[in-house]
């Protein structure tokens, strides 16, 4: 049905104006005029019919001496220019198609509105010639007569807003969302990043043609059609991109380095083009995390505990709100009404879900929310009547509009992956999420025959300790929801369990007598702690604050105290300073080592005569000399995990950016490359973390693939 000129035509989130020859995107006028804005209007005139080459050159090139190649060239340009105008695509229309040599049709959605104003009917005029009737009567009789249409505009508002309000709970009603069929897109695993940090840098976005993410391969950016398919890769210069978000017209990806290179949570902002053009600095901005806003001419981005507005140079940010923790997955609502985003409580660990409305009034959702669960990572369906986030590796959703702040989340997913991001389809009814499930095993790695032969391959061990004199071992294992500690004999039997599912454990150290063991874990919401029990098992004790997130313990030669650090940045305390300590069991005490400042994951020589740590940005190892005062630096180097070497000659270290084991000498600071780190095709990452009694080093090989998969949804 032809659309009447004088109307405003709605379509997606633009607004055509016939009659002005005028086009706006949420409510902002566009540079678009002459041809470009004819075409569509004719286009949107006849939506979902051909209009042929001849009928645009009849009413917009009608001339006698335009020639046909100037209609032609004028001809495409003004579609051409009509298509970067509505972010559409020749290939994938999603408003306008092309008919090769016929015309073109629009194939989008409208939704038009009549703006015009009917006239008033007139009431027939009462019969008042009827015998009997008098003046009297007569005038009271119009008075009624034009009474009645006013009672009736009065009262039809208030008959039908009762009415509505009664109705409401039927009409916000919504049914449930399902998953009706589930696709895998991408099959190389290498989707997103391994380590999980405060902003969980897994985000993968769409414009709804293609969908980009950070990979952990070399090739570190690419993207991959809806459909599925070969991935293609995006040239970028940044070492270790982390896509934040995509812009509204799919042209540029908001990125940052995944790890800061100043240790910290925050890190310079980047514009990448995704049609392969140059990236470019987003000002002097440094932040955890950013977002486009719907307009695409604005950027939220959160630096420590601020949220600030910015645009597309990055010039002159204004501050928006401040936030009780750090903030990060900035995302508007479809309407750009109101920024919802996830928060990190430093303190606790705790990750929920906030809103920050028109208002500019910050406010919690999902109050009730069970305890001790996290909620992350929120986004809305394409057509904005669902709210996702993600909690224990799952994602739930809430019809909108949800009865926020105590809304009754309902399970979403639950395909036996760990799902850790999604991004909805803006031109479908699809969500695409990224997807992994974990393997884990530790082998014994002979350096001199370069040789892996599986350790208690039984037990699919994250990471694997041995007592001084061999007889015990403590060793992780992934477990949902969280990560076991496990104490054991060295031949794998009598096994006792020392951290529970409920908590995530990450590391155990034997004391030199091999009677105590010192670990680190934490509640799924609660800060990294060191404990340490005896072997014949009993009561924890707990090393008690300050700090409050501990790490890496390591007892001293004669088992009375434990030296350990405080986590990096990219899991708690942003923004703290951080030091060594020492706790004496026998005092209950701890003391900071003077000039730790800035050192982290310290290791203790086999012999007691050295400490080593590394520094917080992870590019350089520095030594402690027990016996004399100081710190030096013993290396520079990305350096990530250290260990020593039996004979406490040597520092062992995995390569932060690349796949090779090395090893620094303690008196010296020599430098050797020991061999590249083994890797089969059963695994995406390993690491070595130590040496086994008898000689071999321990490595320990993760097979965490994560791809992504696209779930149709009803």
């Amino acid at each position: 049905m032809p659309i009447v000129f004088e109307q405003r035509v709605h379509f997606g989130p633009y607004e055509l104006d016939a009659h002005a020859g005028e086009l706006y995107k949420h409510g902002l006028k566009l540079k678009l005029q002459g041809h470009p804005i004819q075409i569509l209007a004719m286009l949107l005139g006849r939506p979902g019919e051909l209009i042929t080459r001849e009928e645009i050159q009849q009413k917009l090139w009608p001339s006698e001496s335009e020639t046909f190649v100037d209609f032609e060239h004028g001809l495409n340009t003004a579609v051409r220019k009509l298509r970067q105008a509505l972010g559409d695509e020749a290939e994938t229309p999603q408003y306008i198609e092309t008919l090769p040599r016929r015309g073109y049709r629009f194939v989008g959605s409208i939704a038009a509105e009549d703006l015009s104003q009917s006239s008033s009917a007139e009431l027939p005029a009462p019969d008042t010639t009827s015998a009997g009737a008098s003046e009297r009567d007569r005038r009271a009789l119009q008075r009624r007569l034009t009474y009645r249409p006013v009672l009736a505009l009065i009262l039809l508002p208030v008959l039908l807003g009762a009415a509505a309000w009664m109705l409401r709970p039927t009409w916000l009603r919504r049914e449930p969302l399902q998953v009706i069929s589930t696709k895998q897109l991408t099959f190389s695993g290498f989707v997103g990043y391994f380590n999980a940090t405060l902003e969980n840098y897994r985000s993968i976005q769409t414009d709804g043609r293609r969908i980009y993410f950070s990979t952990t391969d070399r090739s570190a950016l690419r993207s991959v059609s809806v459909t599925g398919g070969e991935e293609t890769v995006l040239p970028t210069t940044l070492l270790e991109p982390a896509i934040l978000h995509l812009s509204p017209d799919g042209s540029y990806l908001l990125a940052r380095r995944s790890i800061s290179e100043k240790g910290t949570t925050e890190a310079p902002l980047w514009l990448i083009a995704t049609n392969g053009g140059a990236a470019r600095r987003l000002g002097d901005i440094e932040a955890q995390d950013a977002a486009f806003a719907p307009d695409g001419k604005t950027i939220v981005f959160a630096e420590g505990r601020e949220l600030y507005l910015t645009d597309l140079q990055g010039n002159s940010p204004a501050k928006l709100a401040d936030t009780p923790g750090h903030a990060f997955w900035l995302r508007w609502s479809p309407d750009g009404q109101c920024l919802r985003f996830s928060l990190l409580n430093p303190e606790s660990m705790k990750i929920t879900l906030w809103e920050l409305g028109v208002d500019r009034r910050l406010r919690p959702l999902l109050k009730d929310w069970n305890s001790g669960q996290q909620a992350c990572c929120g986004i809305w369906t394409g057509d904005g009547k669902y709210f996702l986030f993600s909690s224990n590796d799952e994602y739930w959703y809430v019809a909108e509009p949800g009865g926020w702040p105590n809304a009754k989340p309902k399970a979403l997913t639950a395909s036996g992956l760990s799902v850790t991001a999604a991004t909805a389809n803006p031109l479908g009814k699809e969500v695409f999420i990224s997807a992994s499930s974990l393997k884990s095993d530790v082998f014994l790695w002979d350096l001199k025959a370069n040789r892996a032969t599986p350790l208690y391959p039984e037990l699919h061990p994250i990471r694997v300790q041995y007592s001084a004199d061999g007889q015990y071992i403590a060793y992780t294992k992934p477990a949902d929801p969280g990560v076991e500690l496990w104490l054991a004999k060295a031949d794998g039997s009598d096994r006792r369990q020392i951290v529970g599912p409920s908590m995530r454990a990450f590391m155990a150290r034997f004391s030199p007598d091999g009677q105590k063991l010192a670990f680190v874990a934490r509640l799924l919401d609660g800060p990294w702690k060191i404990y340490w029990v005896t072997v014949e098992g009993g009561a924890w004790h707990e090393i008690n604050e300050p700090p409050r997130n501990q790490s890496d313990p390591n007892w001293s030669p004669d088992g009375q105290s434990i030296l350990f650090g405080q986590p990096p940045e990219s899991l708690s305390d942003p923004g703290l300073r951080r030091s060594l300590y020492q706790f004496d069991l026998r005092t209950g005490t701890t003391t900071e080592i003077a000039g730790s400042a800035g050192l982290f994951s310290p290791r203790w020589s086999p012999d007691g005569k050295y400490v080593a740590a590394m520094s917080i940005d992870m590019q350089g190892i520095w030594l402690w000399d027990v016996s004399k005062s100081g710190w030096r630096p013993l290396l520079t180097y990305p350096v990530d995990n250290p260990f020593w070497s039996p004979d406490s000659e040597w520092v062992y270290f995995n390569g932060a950016y690349d796949d090779y084991l090395w090893r620094v000498r303690a008196k010296d600071g020599r430098l050797e490359k020991v061999l590249p780190t083994p890797m089969t095709t059963h695994y995406s990452w390993c690491w070595c973390n130590g040496f086994a009694p008898d000689g071999p080093a321990l490595l320990s090989c993760y097979d965490y693939r994560r791809n992504i998969f696209a779930l149709e949804l009803k």
